[in-house]
């Protein structure tokens, strides 16, 4: 009987394992297949935080299942001894490792932070290209001012070229971008502008979401994000710029109002300074 309940807590514990690899290794866990170098650099820094973790947290556990083994109640030769120390050389030990492991993971992690912060450009024999995020109840609006055209939940960017996004938000006072195989998240918010640089390595389709709780309409705002050669941008550019739709002050108004499940539309015009609009309505002015 014992046999048998060692054997199934061995398969538990290798079911469990084998589960946890497969779903990371399934496409659709997204942070686990970075696309972009800022995610993959990320994605990194998560990994060998978990592996010095795993320096102490797996000899806890063998010790916690071999305690739990020796001193259960019908083994009868083991012995109560409460009083045992581990002497100064034990507790060195106990307090050294894990100090060291904590402090080299701080060394990682500040280095890494610096190097990953949102606001630094990224290097690169091409020039970036600026994309202005406008987050609203319940959509992202994407303004690309060197172009002059702008997209509802759907974004188009050349690859291998460093994107810099300026990002605010109307409506909603806080909001959450993220496109987790190609960068980090940073806040969205009304009467300010946040930036984030990414960039993707080769062509293809992402996704986009909001990772901020923002109400009924939350689930649905995603945005998708494709990624294409630089000819195959241009080009859709220009086919942007056929479309009837253009974006004024005054069907901005009317656009920003709260909506759900928006598809995604394309403007050909985009009125001159309308993120900057955007941005200062929300800004007090004192006489």
């Amino acid at each position: 009987m014992r046999r048998i309940k060692f054997i199934i807590g061995i398969l538990a514990i290798l079911s469990v394992a084998f589960a946890v690899f497969f779903v990371l290794r399934s496409d659709a866990a997204l942070l686990t297949h970075p696309k972009g170098i800022i995610a993959r650099s990320e994605l990194r820094l998560i990994a060998t935080n978990y592996l010095l973790m795993l320096i102490v947290i797996v000899p806890t556990f063998i010790l916690l299942f071999t305690v739990a083994w020796k001193y259960r109640a019908k083994n009868k030769g083991a012995k109560y001894e409460p009083e045992t120390t581990h002497g100064v050389f034990g507790e060195l030990i106990l307090w050294i490792i894990p100090s060291v492991i904590i402090a080299v993971m701080a060394v990682v992690t500040w280095d890494a932070t610096h190097k990953l912060d949102p606001y630094k450009p990224l290097g690169g024999e091409v020039a970036p290209l600026t994309i202005q995020v406008v987050a609203l109840d319940w959509k992202w609006l994407f303004i690309y001012p060197e172009q002059g055209i702008a997209t509802v939940n759907f974004v188009q960017i050349p690859a291998g070229t460093p994107i810099q996004f300026a990002l605010s938000a109307d409506g909603s006072p806080m909001n959450s971008f993220w496109i987790p195989q190609l960068s980090g998240q940073i806040y969205a918010m009304s009467g300010m502008t946040t930036t984030l640089h990414m960039m993707a390595d080769a062509p293809g389709v992402y996704t986009g979401r909001a990772a901020e709780i923002n109400g009924r309409g939350f689930a649905d705002m995603t945005f998708a994000v494709k990624s294409t050669s630089q000819s195959d941008f241009d080009d859709w550019v220009a086919f942007v710029k056929q479309s009837p739709l253009q974006l004024t002050n005054s069907t901005y108004n009317e656009f920003a109002k709260p909506s759900e499940n928006n598809p995604i539309t394309l403007y050909s015009y985009v009125e001159k300074d309308l993120f900057n609009k955007i941005v200062m309505k929300y800004m007090h002015t004192t006489l």
